[in-house]
């Protein structure tokens, strides 16, 4: 049913009186309840405020726990169920010239296989993506692409939440939003409530989350929170993700969004971006027309289970005919593929680290990832003779400069443990290296490099170990260099080992 919408001043007295919108009983509790607890967030602290008020959810409004919209999603079958979900494929924000993507599409889900667990993979592909059925532009391109789920029913105030691993490279946003324009047109509509991670090394955005609520493209209001007293968004550990969607928060009558990171609330906002129009709930890895370039391979989003939790009746709300668009089907006609977390535990950070291609990437003139040094008359090449595979990199060094290709990982902040391998030769008399650099988010050392020399003529030897980012790290950077002659270098890893 659809409740009309009352003028402020005559809503306190109606809500009563309001009809059935959230399907579910009223709270017993008073409206001041909540402001005699004590427990109103805040905000100003660090690191915030404990979990008092996630946890006291109840003073504040109640829920409806046998409400037919809600969503209770662990896999806990090994699947995604068809009554909650559609697999979306579409495309999106794809009109920045700079960054050409590929939207979502369905064939990036994936059921991830971790013992008796199971989790839902949303797979990035990065714009150097090996995959073979990557799609490339006329321009010579390869597109970035994410995937998405989007619920089947539109839902209304309450709790949303989501347990997950965000996708951990700039480039690509992790996110889990509501979302409906129901005039066509952005300008006048534009209801969504989002949670946003990743996307931009400028703004160091895996150290902050972005909380944003909107009714229309000019009403919005994004709060950039600063999480790096929590956590670092990118850490390889599920967190749960919330917020709490309110139109009538606390017998008010204000719209309030409040969300949170494991159970901490970090952010608030109130009043007219708060939206009271029911909407689809989206969760995907997507890579939009604002980001940085997603120069990776590929990755993956991990979650764990999604829960949506229905407010009661108090929380009024406008039910909407709209439907969002793109190409969506049931999770079971969807193909999803399965994979073992080893996979995704384990996978490179380094792109083209086994060195079979030898192509140039259109978006950055990389081969692949390595970027080669402008120093010196060096050359680098590709060569025949490899560790494994077809292929190796093989640098030569001249005019008194050394040559070397290098490769970044953004996001890697203080603490963080990387396991490094690599193979390599010198050629001859040659002297070569792979060095590990650690460098602040404007590129200037933070800390002396370390430095694996090799020590092997005209034979591979594998050569490994670990590393752990030092104070004020914020970027990795690996170097593959000839000090003099030639060296070669064959299947170079760099895999994240968690926060030491």
């Amino acid at each position: 049913m659809k409740p009309n919408k009352k003028p402020f001043a005559l809503l306190i007295s109606a809500l009563a009186f309001l009809p059935l919108a959230a399907c579910g009983k009223a709270s017993s509790l008073s409206s001041s309840a909540f402001s005699s607890s004590g427990l109103e967030p805040d905000l100003d602290d660090t690191p915030f405020n404990g979990t008092a008020y996630y946890d006291h959810v109840n003073t504040r409004v109640g829920f409806d726990a046998g409400c037919d919209l809600n969503i209770d999603e662990e896999l806990s079958g090994g699947t995604l169920n068809d009554d909650y979900w559609n697999a979306l494929s579409g495309v999106w924000q794809n009109d920045e010239a700079s960054y050409p993507h590929n939207g979502v599409q369905a064939r990036n889900l994936f059921y991830v296989k971790d013992g008796d667990e199971t989790y839902l993979g949303i797979k990035g592909r990065g714009m150097y993506s090996s995959s073979s059925d990557s799609k490339v532009d006329a321009n010579g391109n390869i597109l970035p692409e994410g995937g998405c789920l989007i619920s089947k029913n539109h839902l209304a105030p309450g709790r949303y939440e989501i347990d997950m691993a965000a996708m951990p490279r700039y480039g690509g946003v992790s996110a889990m939003w509501t979302y409906l324009c129901d005039t066509g047109n952005e300008n006048t509509s534009q209801n969504e409530i989002d949670i946003e991670i990743g996307g931009e090394a400028e703004k160091d955005t895996f150290s902050h989350e972005w909380c944003t609520s909107w009714t229309k493209k000019t009403n919005k209001q994004t709060v950039n929170v600063d999480t790096s007293s929590l956590c670092y968004l990118n850490d390889g550990r599920f967190h749960k993700y919330t917020f709490d969607w309110y139109t009538n928060y606390n017998g008010t009558g204000r719209g309030k969004v409040d969300w949170f990171i494991d159970g901490v609330c970090i952010a608030s906002v109130s009043g007219g971006v708060v939206t009271d129009i029911d909407m689809p709930l989206w969760i995907g890895l997507w890579f939009p027309n604002w980001t940085n370039m997603a120069a990776f391979d590929e990755d993956f989003m991990l979650v764990k289970s999604i829960k949506y939790t229905a407010f009661d009746e108090t929380q009024y709300y406008e039910e909407s005919r709209a439907k969002a668009g793109y190409t969506q089907v049931d999770p079971s006609a969807a193909g999803i593929g399965s994979i073992d977390y080893s996979d995704v535990k384990n996978a490179n950070r380094l792109s083209n680290g086994d060195m079979e291609r030898s192509a140039i990437a259109k978006q950055d003139s990389s081969y692949m990832g390595w970027l080669k040094s402008d120093a010196g008359d060096g050359k680098g090449e590709f060569v025949n003779d490899s560790a494994s595979g077809s292929k190796a990199l093989q640098l030569t060094a001249a005019s008194g400069a050394p040559m070397i290709f290098a490769q970044n990982i953004g996001s890697a902040y203080e603490g963080y443990k990387y396991r490094y391998s690599f193979a390599g030769k010198n050629v001859g008399s040659g002297a070569g290296a792979l060095e590990i650099h650690y460098l602040s988010r404007l590129g200037l050392d933070v800390a002396p490099a370390t430095m694996i020399a090799i020590d092997s003529i005209d034979a591979y030897k594998t050569y490994s170990g670990e590393v752990v980012l030092p104070e004020k790290a914020k970027t990795l950077e690996v170097r593959l260099v000839a000090s003099s002659g030639s060296a070669r270098f064959d299947d170079v890893s760099l895999v994240y080992e968690g926060h030491a």
